[in-house]
């Protein structure tokens, strides 16, 4: 028997299957072979180099790029969302938040427990282009105080409406973002209202944040959540770059405040570090470092960022 012979039969089967959509049953039964045969007659075909199958890549899709920022960074997944390169902030988190609202459909798993950082309002974008889901997640529970000015509203409905499209409770964390100082930190997290929401914090297996730069947002300023600025001067001297869960860190990505300093009631950072998956959503030039310093500190799994500042960061 030639290879010519061999190969006739492996054109003919691959031409069923791949051009005439037949199944491998049906060919096995056509051409009375065993399907055991034609399964590896397909796997030949393919090693062999008869059948080359091509994934045709829009050219708003960037999976090269998704590639380098996971190999670069050593994270599980990189999603690199399409805008212009002159593109406002508001395009870009509405951008992000979809691509967001869509990964958390696709992943989000029975019994998984959700910790939200309320302060981002590119996780309201996110928020707001959820679909309800048919999936029950475990819980919804608050990263970060909210208690302020406006800021109660703003946290309680975001965490809410989350835990309502997953058919979820939701735990509401009852505080400030930042206590006056570490004392009243203590005391207030010894509050049992407080104490069972952070003693949660570790349970978590899906933190959805954001990151923040050394400059407070928009946001957290009307909320009143946020450092004088005397302290954020003490943060600017330490180096800090950004922050997650208002907890800042520097270009490495190593904390600037210790926990004697630091006034902050929310998930901590070696808290973020240890959750098994860690989805944060962030772009814009301006946050290049911020993004930066949390993927060198290890704190992020899977990063969802816009095209120009993904380029920045692995030039």
């Amino acid at each position: 028997m030639s290879k010519q012979d061999e190969q006739r039969l492996m054109i003919k089967v691959a031409t069923l299957y791949y051009s005439e959509n037949m199944k491998q049953s049906d060919i096995a039964k056509s051409l009375h072979l065993s399907q055991s045969f034609v399964s590896r007659v397909l796997t030949r075909c393919l090693k062999e180099g008869l059948v080359k199958i091509s994934v045709v890549q829009p050219a708003n899709i960037f999976p090269a790029l998704e590639k380098q920022l996971e190999k670069q960074f050593g994270i599980q997944q990189a999603v690199v969302v399409d805008v212009p390169e002159d593109a406002n902030a508001t395009q870009i988190k509405q951008a992000i938040g979809s691509a967001a609202a869509h990964y958390m459909e696709t992943r989000i798993r029975v019994d998984d427990l959700v910790g939200i950082s309320s302060w981002s309002s590119t996780i309201r974008a996110m928020v707001d282009e959820l679909h309800p889901q048919s999936v029950k997640a475990q819980g919804v529970i608050q990263l970060l105080g909210g208690v302020g000015a406006n800021g109660n509203v703003q946290a309680t409905i975001l965490t809410q409406t989350l835990a309502a499209h997953l058919n979820a409770p939701a735990w509401l964390l009852p505080s400030q973002s930042i206590e006056r100082s570490v004392d009243e930190r203590e005391r207030l997290t010894s509050n049992t209202d407080v104490a069972d929401v952070v003693s949660k914090f570790d349970e978590v297996n899906v933190a959805i944040v954001g990151i923040g730069e050394l400059e407070p947002s928009q946001l957290l300023r009307n909320s009143g959540n946020y450092y004088d600025e005397e302290m954020l001067k003490i943060l600017a001297e330490r180096g800090a770059v950004g922050d997650i869960c208002l907890h800042y860190y520097d270009a490495e990505g190593k904390p600037v405040l210790t926990a004697e300093e630091d006034p902050v009631i929310g998930m901590e950072l070696e808290q973020v570090k240890k959750c098994s998956q860690v989805v944060a959503l962030a772009g814009g030039a301006a946050k290049a470092n911020a993004i930066l310093g949390a993927l060198k500190g290890g704190y992020i799994n899977v990063l969802i960022v816009d095209y120009p500042t993904a380029k920045r960061l692995v030039q």
